[in-house]
């Protein structure tokens, strides 16, 4: 099977490009693999050709490709397979997913735009951050400096009193501001590690119930599922297959710890759009999605027409959060220059005064 020289130059004009936007970045790899065998396989290829295409181009990193190819020939899952591409689990569940739906090539297409789009994010927000934090450090560094190097000497001379409010601050905001840093990471490391001993269900639901977080993890996830499920709902599976085609996905995944309980829940005669509900993680338009759906025949149609309206408020409110955490910072910033201006000048001009 042949492609036109123009769709070749397509292909490595976009890797190229890609890798000088994610060079060294292991998601930018993956993003490179599943992009170009996504557009192979929707070009005809099989997957075993595609692979080969992408080993001969030599544009790529080969060690992943060839274990990949060589699991392929053993009769690995295909699951199993594309674990050499390091995907998440949640990305390797919808992996197991398109076998049964089918659309393997709009599924990696899908997951490499998820890539894609949260790379750029990420990006964003350290352009938006980096200046900010450079000058919180420089203060922080300042603040330091005299209350270990000039505000001695200045103690020593009598110029400035000892029980001024200013020489306190002086004196005691390092300690605290270093104490807050701590008490915070500390508090970060600690729910990280209890969150590890968590199935997938638990952790989810915590991270759906933070502050402005949770907002936009139930959107993430909402989307996720309602693409997922609204393929396999129009390739025709009913409920019940749906379920058991959720459980074997990895079982590390969200989706498998949610067909756990809603086969469960089924069986014990409670509908699945009362079972959605429950979740904390899922929008409750997504409930009364399923529920409209299952009445009126379309469910498939408006799950996939959901997931990318869900899809695109997520990154709406990303970007505006990103935009709108700058200027916190900038505000923040600006208080501990003003605070440490007036810790420093007026107790001095209080001395003066009191001179004069």
């Amino acid at each position: 099977m042949g492609i036109g020289k123009q769709t070749w130059s397509h292909y490595f004009s976009k890797e190229k490009s890609a890798k000088n936007a994610f060079f060294g970045k292991a998601s930018g790899k993956k993003q490179l693999h599943l992009e170009t065998l996504a557009s192979l396989l929707a070009n005809g290829f099989r997957l075993s050709e595609a692979l080969e295409v992408m080993i001969r181009s030599g544009h790529f990193a080969n060690e992943s490709l060839l274990a990949f190819r060589e699991a392929l020939s053993r009769g690995e899952t295909l699951v199993t397979c594309f674990t050499y591409l390091e995907l998440s689990p949640q990305e390797l569940s919808a992996i197991q997913l398109a076998q049964h739906h089918g659309d393997l090539s709009g599924t990696l297409g899908n997951i490499a735009e998820q890539i894609k789009l949260v790379n750029k994010q990420k990006q964003e927000l350290m352009k938006t951050l980096a200046y900010p934090f450079l000058l919180i450090l420089f203060v922080l560094s300042l603040l330091f400096g005299l209350r270990q190097f000039l505000l001695p000497q200045l103690l020593a001379s009598g110029m400035m009193p000892t029980g001024h409010w200013g020489v306190i601050f002086l004196q005691q905001s390092p300690v605290i501001l270093g104490s807050a840093v701590l008490f915070l990471l500390s508090l970060i490391g600690l729910c990280l590690l209890k969150l590890q001993g968590q199935d997938s269900l638990s952790r989810s639901c915590f991270w759906s119930r933070l502050p402005v977080i949770g907002g936009l993890y139930r959107l993430f996830i909402t989307s996720y599922f309602s693409l997922e499920w609204g393929k396999l709902f129009k390739e025709g599976l009913e409920l019940q297959q749906i379920i058991t085609s959720m459980q074997t996905t990895d079982s590390r995944s969200l989706m498998f710890a949610m067909s756990v309980e809603l086969h469960q829940g089924l069986s014990e005669g409670k509908p699945l759009s009362e079972q959605l509900s429950y979740y904390p993680f899922l929008t409750p338009e997504f409930a009364q999605i399923v529920f409209q759906g299952e009445s009126k025949g379309r469910l498939g149609a408006e799950l996939v027409l959901y997931s990318q309206l869900s899809r695109e408020r997520f990154f709406i409110r990303v970007e505006k959060l990103v935009h709108l955490i700058q200027p916190v910072v900038f505000l923040l910033v600006a208080f501990l220059i003003v605070s440490l201006y007036a810790a420093m000048f007026l107790p001095l001009y209080d001395s003066m005064g009191e001179l004069m």
